[in-house]
């Protein structure tokens, strides 16, 4: 190849370019736009909220008419043996209360079951007719072996709250009043051993 035609080649490529600048040829329009194909968005599920159980209703014991069946029928003389009211729980986890009685008088309530390890018993008692003479004595009996678990002595109107440390049987309370208009003692227990009976 020679010099000659290496610069013929060079004359032709800068006269096309200068061509090129002076008649810049239009600049190509966009054509339609690919339609945009969304991305499938999953359905919304909705995951149920766990809904809370009903509230538990408490049980109610009523008191017994057979009473002589049960190992143990009558309240010590000193009941003062199990001390006053125990502490209260502490924390602020609810309490609940899964039975209670409700009376005005005394007597031997049927047996009934419980299934957690540590529960209480808070007992109110009120009189507005002889408040001073008021009297409320309880016993927690366990029905296997008529072995009184805890006892509660109340002179006055008041409350009185005892601890118990004993669960997955059944046990009774017997019960006296004098000048008592009304009482109440409240089974309860915490969650931790309410979520976990023994049976």
């Amino acid at each position: 190849m020679d010099k000659g035609d290496v610069f013929s080649i060079l004359a032709a490529l800068l006269i096309v370019s200068v061509l090129a600048l002076v008649f810049r040829p239009p600049v190509a329009e966009a054509g339609q736009e690919i339609p945009e194909i969304p991305t499938p968005t999953p359905p919304v599920t909705v995951l149920p909220t766990e809904t809370p159980a009903a509230p538990l209703e408490p049980q109610r014991p009523s008191y017994a008419t057979r009473v002589w069946d049960y190992p143990c029928c009558h309240l010590p003389d000193n009941l003062t043996l199990y001390g006053g009211s125990d502490p209260p729980w502490t924390g602020t986890q609810k309490v609940i209360a899964f039975a209670y009685i409700e009376e005005g008088r005394g007597g031997i309530t049927e047996a009934f079951h419980v299934p957690y390890a540590v529960w209480r018993l808070n007992c109110s008692v009120s009189s507005t007719i002889r408040p001073e003479a008021a009297h409320f004595r309880m016993a927690l009996v366990e029905l296997e072996s008529g072995t009184i678990v805890e006892g509660a002595d109340l002179h006055y109107p008041g409350s009185i709250v005892k601890n118990v440390e004993k669960g997955g049987k059944d046990f009774y309370l017997i019960v006296s009043v004098d000048e008592v208009d009304s009482y109440r003692i409240t089974l309860e227990t915490l969650p931790e051993y309410f979520s976990v009976p023994l049976g």
